[in-house]
Order: structure tokens, then sequence, then C-alpha cells
């Protein structure tokens, strides 16, 4: 019996978070293995489209090499967004 290979849609979430993931990774020369928290091949599947990063690994990027969340998951960079101004942003219009 053989293995049969599906196709993978390139414009999903999966494959364009893992295509980030990726990027970072080499951009910063990090190895597969230096990411502690999750084995190899758990990384692999991530890069490869198979499935998305968990929080905890997520929050571990940010905190351990300062990844861009809303980058890897948009494709957005946060400088870039154009955020509301602090000021005009209240309590009352938070919690609504």
């Amino acid at each position: 019996m053989t293995e049969q290979k599906i196709e993978k849609d390139p414009n999903s979430l999966e494959v364009q978070v893992g295509k980030r993931f990726k990027e970072f990774r080499l951009t910063y020369n990090i190895k597969q293995t230096d990411i502690e928290i999750m084995q190899k091949q758990n990384v692999s599947r991530i890069e490869n489209g198979n499935r998305l990063p968990s929080h905890e690994l997520m929050i571990y990027m940010l905190t351990k090499y300062n990844m861009d969340l809303n980058w890897l998951l948009t494709g957005e960079k946060l400088s870039t967004r154009k955020i509301a101004d602090p000021k005009k942003i209240t309590s009352e219009r938070v919690t609504k």
C-alpha cells in the first residue's frame, strides 16, 4: 500500500505560520534543537504546515527570542499597525 500525499493549501493558516516560523528561525540562526521545549520533529511539523504552534511555544519564542507573535500569526509587524491613540481609549470603551 502506498502513502497518498495530500496537497496543502498554500494560503492556509498552518502553511503561512509555518513559513514565517521557519523564516524567523533561519534569520536568527536558531537550530530546531535550540528550541528546548519541543522535539525537533514537532518543530518540523510546524514549519511544514502540518500543525500550528501551541501557545506555550509562542510564549517561549516571544520570551527567549523576542519573536513578534502578531507577525507570526498574521504576517503583519506590530510596528506597521495603526493603533488607536491610547489617550482616546477609555475603560468604558474597553469593557463594552
